[in-house]
């Protein structure tokens, strides 16, 4: 995971350094994180992307919030930025991809993406995920099915949001033939 800008970030780099800053060793981390060595080396070294889940259980096993993990490092001030079109931190997870917005606010409280999600036949769905916090989207294009609770199913299309506990099982599936586009926000 590497933004699109001329400076390199990654998630994973973040992790190591909060992680060396602590003086944890790698299976100290997996322990107090409940997250596989294997798993958070493989974070780390930008194998795999870690899910909002495993992101909030690093985060608070490094005494941090996902917020700072999904930041560049920054130079306190005045919370105000801006993100040009594509410039966002992006990270892919399966049938998504994240484009994190105003990765430089590292206390920001509320983390809102631009999720790209692939129609669904180019992949195994993931089951339901659920995490701390509460999010929003709002479909920007294409056609989604939004799955809460173990049967609860929303059909959306564009304009249609929805506001909701994150630790409700929830997932988005595109039942369209093209990417749909969804402006989430995530408050951790």
């Amino acid at each position: 995971m590497a933004d699109t800008t001329t400076d390199t970030w990654s998630i994973g780099a973040t992790i190591r350094r909060k992680r060396q800053e602590r003086e944890m060793s790698l299976a100290q981390l997996a322990e107090v994180a409940q997250v596989s060595k294997s798993n958070l080396s493989k974070i780390e070294n930008n194998v795999i992307s870690p899910t909002f889940d495993m992101i909030e259980k690093i985060a608070a096993g490094l005494e941090s919030t996902a917020a700072t993990l999904l930041s560049r490092p920054a130079s306190p001030g005045e919370m105000l930025s801006f993100t040009d079109r594509g410039e966002g931190v992006r990270s892919g997870q399966g049938n998504y991809e994240f484009e994190f917005l105003f990765a430089d606010l590292e206390q920001r409280r509320m983390m809102p993406m631009i999720t790209t999600v692939r129609p669904r036949d180019s992949e195994v769905l993931s089951p339901p995920s659920f995490h701390g916090g509460e999010e929003f989207f709002t479909v920007l294009e294409g056609t989604i099915d939004f799955h809460s609770g173990t049967d609860a199913v929303r059909s959306m299309s564009a304009g249609d949001s929805v506001y909701f506990s994150s630790d409700v099982k929830h997932l988005v599936v595109n039942t369209g033939q093209t990417e749909a586009r969804l402006l989430w926000v995530w408050i951790a």
